[in-house]
């Protein structure tokens, strides 16, 4: 049965530091611009820690694990982030814009107690060995949860505005603002009542992972080594921190990732037509309202700038093999293209431009022979992969917004 405990989470102080320097965004989609211009933050940001640089920056020989270790350590002896009194969960709230609309997400920091995948806890991502060693090597050197791993839940019951509305008209412990407009709040919740409320309505829910997947293999394989020398069932090791979010909440956005193809076969038209009903679209249309919202229909661009909506038409699969990026990926991609190698882009304008450039390749943009656009995966649909004991085709899912990393640690040394 799936238990969520409060914990004495290790916290910025926000009267020291501001927010918005010292959070980042998960280590997954920084990229090496992005980690200088955190660096350049100060020397709090967040960052340093949980994907800091190869070397240190002070002439020094330790390496980034160990320096990441370092940091923490050095922040906590100086009082900028400090452990919270005692046991408490820690309630999240974002604020963001979707699709022109103003949306609001909460949850609950809390430490959950591990279960192999399929026990109560359901990852629905294929994972990859490089990132998993990388966590691995932070977590085993700094003994802490650094950044959150994002989950989900349902519980109609215990929808956060009404069992801790009290709450959320206190003022926040952390308030700021991103980078893209986004604000994010959070509330240390210690209060007896509050934490039996919590406590109560998350013990024994089915929790989904929708964003690290790699974190939580890591921390199962963590908890098996330290096993194998204390074993002890109430230790830290045996917890992992999570975001867990209500989905009876209705915040929560996902975007689709789109695939983009290096080389289509010559015939590659002909080989949908006995599975897809294509349009042809006319110059100007926007490809994704042309499919948004229609079930089994993909967007296709094609070098030079032609635009098509293909609508399967075969006989839908049942279950997981009638949802739609399993669709492309199994009958266009694999059995039809025969190809195993794509390209991925969130960004419908960035899509277009990989495609649409000459075919000699001078042009900006125009490497990619083909694009495919997706319609978002659903909640349900992660759901009914994860429950199945499947994986999807890596990207299958884009949270939005990102988690940052930084609001709350949870440091196994107390």
């Amino acid at each position: 049965m799936t238990e969520a405990i409060p914990f004495r989470g290790l916290l910025y102080d926000p009267l020291r530091v501001p927010m918005c320097d010292v959070t980042a965004p998960p280590y997954d989609i920084i990229s090496g611009d992005m980690l200088h211009k955190l660096y350049e933050r100060g020397p709090y940001n967040i960052a340093r820690v949980d994907c800091g640089m190869d070397i240190s920056t002070d002439g020094g020989n330790l390496t980034k694990y160990l320096l990441a270790a370092d940091n923490l350590r050095k922040w906590i002896e100086g009082g900028i982030i400090k452990f919270e009194d005692r046991p408490a969960y820690y309630l999240y709230e974002t604020v963001y814009m979707a699709e022109n609309t103003k949306k609001t997400m909460r949850g609950i920091f809390a430490a959950v107690k591990l279960a192999e995948p399929g026990h109560g806890i359901f990852p629905h991502e294929m994972t990859h060995s490089k990132p998993k060693e990388d966590r691995f090597n932070l977590l085993r050197i700094c003994r802490a949860n650094t950044s959150p791993i994002f989950s989900l839940y349902n519980n109609p019951e215990m929808k956060a505005a009404d069992v801790l509305g009290s709450v959320l008209n206190e003022k926040p412990y952390i308030e700021f603002t991103d980078d893209d407009a986004v604000v994010h709040k959070c509330w240390i919740v210690n209060d007896s009542r509050h934490i039996e409320t919590i406590q109560n309505g998350l013990r024994g829910r089915d929790i989904f992972i929708a964003d690290g997947h790699h974190r939580y293999e890591t921390a199962l394989k963590y908890q098996r080594l330290m096993k194998e020398g204390s074993g002890d069932s109430g230790a830290a090791y045996n917890y992992v921190l999570m975001l867990l979010v209500n989905t009876a909440d209705e915040g929560i956005t996902i975007k689709p990732t789109h695939r983009l193809l290096l080389k289509l076969p010559p015939d590659a038209l002909d080989l949908l037509t006995e599975q897809f009903d294509i349009t042809r679209l006319k110059g100007g249309t926007d490809i994704i309202q042309a499919i948004a919202g229609k079930p089994h229909t993909f967007g296709m661009l094609l070098r030079g700038g032609q635009f098509y909506t293909l609508r399967y038409k075969g006989e839908i699969p049942s279950g997981i093999l009638g949802i739609d990026v399993i669709i492309l990926h199994e009958i266009i991609f694999k059995k039809l293209y025969n190809v195993s190698e794509f390209g991925y882009e969130m960004d419908m304008d960035k899509t277009i431009a990989k495609v649409a450039g000459g075919r000699d390749g001078r042009q900006e943009g125009g490497q990619y022979d083909a694009a495919f656009f997706l319609n978002p995966t659903r909640v349900g649909d992660i759901e009914l992969v994860a429950r199945a004991g499947m994986r999807m085709p890596p990207k299958s899912t884009y949270f939005y917004p990102k988690i940052p990393t930084g609001i709350v640690i949870n440091y196994f040394d107390k």
